[in-house]
Parts: C-alpha cells; structure tokens; sequence
C-alpha cells in the first residue's frame, strides 16, 4: 500500500492553533482532545487519502480539493504523487469558500 508524506499548510497550522485557542479558554481538556483527534486524522492521511470525497469548495475551481469530515470539523487537503497538502481546517457552519 502506498504511503504519503503529509504536509500541514501555514494556513492550516493557523486554523488549527485559532480553534484550539478558541475552546481552551473555556475547556482546556477539550481543547487538547480536539487538537489531538484532529492530529490524529491528519497523521492517517498517509494512507489511502483518495477514499476521502471531493470537496464541495472543489466544484469550480478543479483542483481536487478533498475532505476529511472529523465530528463538527472538515480537513481539506489535495493530493499529489507523493504527498498529501492539508490546506484548511474548517467547522462545519463555516462559509465553504477557499
């Protein structure tokens, strides 16, 4: 089984640190809970990333944007030959524009 590098863009690393900041200021444990269930499923992204649908953001703009829906949260990412670009961390009631 093929295995891809995954990468996390400067803008997905500022979604992430923006929402963990969010909820630790009312929940720290759930902060960090949160923080590591999204880790979690961007770290599996290395393997078979492709059985993840294509973005809805994806529909004109082509650039086979995926998503990875992960409870009240959508990782969006493409993938190339080797590796997997995590381009956004996005809350479901979240606009869905890039």
């Amino acid at each position: 089984m093929k295995k891809y590098q995954v990468n996390i863009s400067p803008t997905a690393e500022d979604d992430i640190t923006r929402r963990y900041l969010q909820i630790a200021g009312d929940a720290p444990q759930n902060a960090l809970n949160w923080y590591m269930s999204i880790i979690e499923a961007i770290e599996n992204l290395d393997q078979m990333p492709q059985r993840c649908p294509v973005a809805p953001e994806d529909e004109h703009i082509r650039m086979g944007i995926r998503h990875l829906i992960i409870g009240h949260y959508r990782i969006l990412f493409v993938i190339g030959d080797d590796t997997v670009e995590v381009l956004h961390i996005r809350h479901h009631s979240m606009e869905r524009k890039l």
